[in-house]
């Protein structure tokens, strides 16, 4: 499954999933995308996803090759889905296919009456948060630590711990923020907090920066130890944050930070 080198993401077909042979398409992919030993959902676990309401979905370049897909499952919570996996091939990333996967869920959705989508994902993945966060507009106010135990494969070695999105589908934030038009967020202009550093203001504003890493997974597979003071540190200072009313609601690539915001009737200093 070799992707060519470049291809227009206009000539990407993004739908659904059709019968067993097209689901059987995504283990291969899976494995490209986080390793030979992820344990993907095979074709027929994928067809009754299908069959009880869920959404398999995935993008096929112009020569018919799958390079990306998503799927979302119902939830005991009537007009939520969960999204379980989101992966796009390594040769195809960079080129949009991850958002159009999202959008092409978000109307599929929408128009069954499906209005909060959530899902999780690393909390020092500078990119994926970028898409999440700045670009659909989701917002997170959950650290899970460790959510999914010891993992192999691209995430082996660490804690698994995830945040947990929630994308309302229909507020004027998502739609502001997918039109191009996003709210306006005040950067603090105090320094980042930064999770390695112990430097906490006696008073904290209601807008807050956090520094993380500009390229976690190569320093993942660089320097562990490193990796590993990153990953328990930035779960102690954002935990603190989510407890203190802060929620995560933009991401700056450039700056390689995170900015946290709270309502103005919160208060408190970290313990």
């Amino acid at each position: 499954m070799t992707p060519p080198a470049r291809f227009s993401v206009q000539d990407v077909d993004v739908r659904e999933l059709s019968g067993l042979a097209e689901l059987a398409l995504t283990p291969t992919l899976a494995r490209a995308i986080w390793g030979e030993t992820d344990r993907p959902e095979d074709a027929v676990l994928l067809h009754v996803v299908q069959h009880i309401g869920g959404l398999v979905a995935g993008a096929f370049d112009a020569q018919g090759a799958l390079q990306a897909y998503l799927v979302g499952l119902p939830t005991s919570e009537a007009g939520v889905q969960h999204s379980h996996r989101l992966g796009v091939h390594p040769g195809a990333r960079r080129q949009g296919l991850g958002e159009r996967l999202k959008r092409f869920q978000r109307d599929w959705c929408l128009s069954r009456g499906v209005h909060e989508v959530r899902w999780t994902f690393d909390p020092l993945l500078l990119a994926n948060a970028h898409l999440n966060i700045h670009r659909l507009g989701a917002t997170v106010r959950t650290l899970l630590p460790d959510y999914y135990g010891a993992m192999s494969g691209i995430n082996a070695g660490l804690p698994s711990d995830r945040f947990e999105a929630h994308w309302q589908m229909d507020s004027e934030r998502v739609e502001q923020q997918l039109n191009g038009q996003p709210e306006t967020q005040s950067w603090p202009t105090t320094p980042a907090l930064h999770p390695l550093e112990d430097r906490w203001p006696a008073d904290l504003a209601d807008a807050v920066a956090v520094e993380v890493p500009r390229d976690f997974a190569g320093l993942r597979r660089d320097d562990p130890e490193l990796a590993l003071d990153w990953r328990l540190k930035a779960r102690e200072l954002i935990t603190t944050l989510f407890g203190l009313g802060y929620t995560l609601t933009d991401v700056n690539l450039g700056r390689s930070q995170y900015l946290f915001t709270r309502a103005p009737s919160h208060s408190g200093t970290p313990c």
